[in-house]
């Protein structure tokens, strides 16, 4: 049997990114594959379209990029409506983008984007004309609003205890329209290589949580404080030339929309063929929402929560400097 396969690219979620694979159970059949998550942090808005294509297996690359991407040659249209008002209207370009290492049918690879800024609570349509199939694909969604970080918060008076019987607390308000949040850290540490000192920063992202069944008007998750350790273990390099100093960090929180939550749900269940049960684009498969981020800057974490990612069993090997800005048995 001959299975259409395609590839529904997630650039982020939300920070995030990640690739799905997906079947597509109709021979002969080209169905439009459509990625639009609207970013309310930034004005370019991106667009990854795919479409369908017969394989006798998944990892075999199709004959050509004809039989993966649409030619370039298409209408797509993003509109902000009110009712059936269109108050603002930005066509999106196809643009080259170099692929990253793995496995990519095709030779050729590009994104669509445009400049457009996306306001809150606000109804978006997004059109796509596929005229040589004669077919229209739309979607509509509407975003997510605004919502504040609660805790943790005050970073000039406040460190952030990472000891392992105390696991952090994250509380944040409602956004609007949102069925997803995900919390981290963005992780600032100077980096020692000989007489070079180098500003690094890691992106530390924890689970998901989904509120589609919870109407509260603020939220709350714990941070594993043995899960923010392991995080440095699992993204830094071990070099026993390499000395680090922590620096500082920042707190996040990024929420999704309905539409998002409800597609992720199904994935994270490990429900791979569920994927196609849940589809916000008509005349295609895939999904059209949005995600808003919210950050506090600037904070510490305690003395001892230093001296454990210096001499801690999941950081010891990455040499980090203790409290005291020194490394027993060697450093600078």
């Amino acid at each position: 049997m001959i299975r259409q396969a395609s590839i529904l690219f997630l650039a982020s979620l939300l920070m995030l990114g990640c690739e799905a694979k997906l079947d597509v159970f109709q021979e002969d059949v080209i169905t439009p594959i459509v990625y639009c998550l609207l970013d309310q942090d930034k004005t370019t808005q991106s667009l990854r379209l795919s479409r369908s294509y017969n394989s006798t297996r998944a990892s075999e690359a199709p004959g050509s990029s004809d039989s993966l991407l649409f030619i370039r040659a298409l209408d797509v249209v993003l509109e902000q409506v009110n009712g059936t008002t269109v108050e603002k209207r930005a066509f999106i370009i196809p643009i080259d983008v170099k692929k990253e290492e793995g496995f990519f049918p095709g030779t050729e690879n590009w994104i669509y984007q445009t400049d457009m800024e996306i306001l809150p609570n606000t109804t978006y349509k997004l059109i796509i004309y596929l005229n040589e199939f004669d077919k229209i694909i739309y979607s509509t969604c509407t975003t997510v609003t605004p919502f504040d970080i609660v805790n943790p918060a005050y970073p000039e008076v406040r460190d952030i205890n990472f000891q392992t019987e105390h696991n952090p607390q994250f509380f944040w308000t409602k956004s609007t329209n949102a069925g997803i949040y995900q919390l981290g850290f963005f992780v600032h540490y100077d980096e020692y290589t000989g007489d070079q000192v180098e500003r690094k920063t890691a992106d530390f992202s924890f689970n998901t949580k989904f509120i589609l069944d919870d109407y509260g008007q603020h939220y709350s998750q714990s941070i594993n404080s043995n899960q923010f350790y392991i995080k440095f273990r699992d993204q830094l390099l071990t070099d026993p030339s390499i000395f680090r100093k922590f620096v500082g960090m920042d707190a996040y929180v990024i929420c999704g929309g309905e539409e998002l939550a409800y597609l992720i749900r199904l994935q994270s269940g490990g429900q791979t063929f569920s994927l196609m049960e849940y589809s916000n684009v008509y005349n295609g498969i895939g999904i059209f929402s949005s995600r808003l981020t919210r950050q506090t800057k600037g904070f510490n974490i305690t003395d001892q929560s230093i001296d454990s990612l210096a001499y801690g069993k999941y950081t010891y090997d990455l040499n980090f400097m203790d409290r005291n800005g020194i490394r027993e048995g060697g450093g600078i």
